[in-house]
């Protein structure tokens, strides 16, 4: 029963919700940015959706059996990171600051006691009758070590797997497509809030006591994810690479917090510089993107292909973004409307000559639905209504 008012508790938490609703609004913005382009979207599924739902799940689960039942933190933490995500969430919506609004709620609430300028929130929290419980300041390191692993993780499996473009002016004023990754998911992690608020205020809530000190049972709303554009590179492949430098953002934060178990002043500087270096890895995945010499642009020798509808003959076909079709059925084109008069030379099948990111030339072929060349699911910059 328990730990059905603990569910309960995270169910009826409005960050939740307000993620939920962040995330269709990303599955809609992007559709209606697909049907601009192209008059018809590249994925009509609600992917981000279930990315949402999975990944929440098997984060949640995994982080709650492995470490549910050794973390505590303090009801300030809980308050300041609660805050700080909903208003992340419903103020910054051109961002996603899940490892941000982790690192800074550590950072605060371990420097609150020590800094005057910080003693407001303090005197903010006694007025509520909140009043600092004993929790290791450890417990907050482990958990922002945590969320910068499954920032990573979700960034590994999610990814660039969806390449839906948005339409920009490059230096030259030509148009070109740029890719972004923009998803999120918001987790249930079972931790221990120490203190004898929620016993006077929610005495229904799943409480235990131990040596006359009560402690909550909480599921913890815990926001991951990530915005990021892609300009140049493959965004499969630069998005891979970021995550494993999350990854080893991660792994020195596990060396960090095991030498903060025995030198307790440490945990404050490693967490500013986990979220320094989670700011680095960043940073220099924008700037080799930026060194790549490749851009999605518009071509004058073929059409350039910047999406691929699933479940068509172009998925079937070995096209990649940023390839370039120079030939269709042996006719050499230049534009989208000789693309698909080529197309319609045959009305059961197709050949591709194409010239691929590296200037290599491939030749592809597949069979096509009869008489639909529209169909075909070759997403290019569109010159005229099909």
């Amino acid at each position: 029963m328990k730990y059905l008012i603990a569910f309960g508790f995270f169910i009826i938490q409005p960050a939740l919700w307000i993620g939920v609703i962040r995330s269709y609004l990303i599955h809609i913005n992007r559709l209606k940015k697909e049907r601009g382009i192209f008059n018809s979207a590249i994925y009509d599924d609600f992917y981000e959706g279930r990315h949402f739902v999975r990944m929440g799940l098997i984060f949640g689960i995994l982080a709650s059996i492995i470490l549910g039942g050794f973390l505590s933190i303090s009801l300030e933490w809980l308050i300041v990171y609660e805050g700080l995500m909903l208003i992340g969430l419903v103020l910054i919506p051109w961002w996603l600051l899940s490892v941000t609004i982790a690192g800074v709620t550590s950072i605060l609430t371990l420097l609150m006691p020590n800094i005057s300028q910080l003693k407001p929130i303090l005197n903010w929290f006694a007025g509520m009758g909140i009043h600092s419980a004993a929790v290791d300041p450890i417990n907050s390191l482990i958990l922002f070590v945590v969320i910068i692993l499954t920032t990573a993780v979700f960034v590994n499996v999610n990814g660039g797997r969806f390449d839906s473009p948005t339409l920009v002016r490059n230096q030259r004023n030509n148009k070109t497509a740029v890719y972004k990754f923009n998803e999120l998911t918001i987790f249930p992690f079972l931790l221990f809030v120490p203190g004898d608020w929620f016993h006077t205020s929610f005495p229904f809530m799943p409480l235990f006591q131990v040596n006359h000190h009560f402690y909550a049972i909480l599921l913890v709303p815990i926001l991951i994810g990530l915005k990021f554009t892609v300009k140049r590179s493959v965004p499969r492949e630069l998005l891979k690479k970021l995550s494993k430098s999350m990854y080893l953002i991660a792994g020195v934060g596990v060396c960090l917090a095991i030498a903060g178990y025995f030198v307790p002043k440490l945990i404050l500087p490693a967490t500013v510089v986990l979220l320094l270096g989670y700011y680095l890895v960043l940073g220099l995945a924008k700037h080799a993107d930026n060194q790549q010499t490749f851009e999605y642009s518009e071509v004058m020798d073929g059409v350039r292909v910047i999406g691929i509808q699933p479940e068509t003959p172009a998925a079937k076909m070995d096209l990649k973004v940023g390839d370039v079709i120079l030939e269709v059925n042996g006719i050499k084109i230049s534009n989208e409307d000789e693309f698909y008069r080529a197309l319609s030379t045959n009305s059961t099948y197709c050949r591709f000559k194409v010239r691929d990111r590296n200037d290599q030339l491939k030749i592809t072929e597949s069979a096509i639905f009869k008489n639909s060349p529209h169909e075909i699911g070759v997403k290019t910059y569109t010159k005229l209504s099909h």
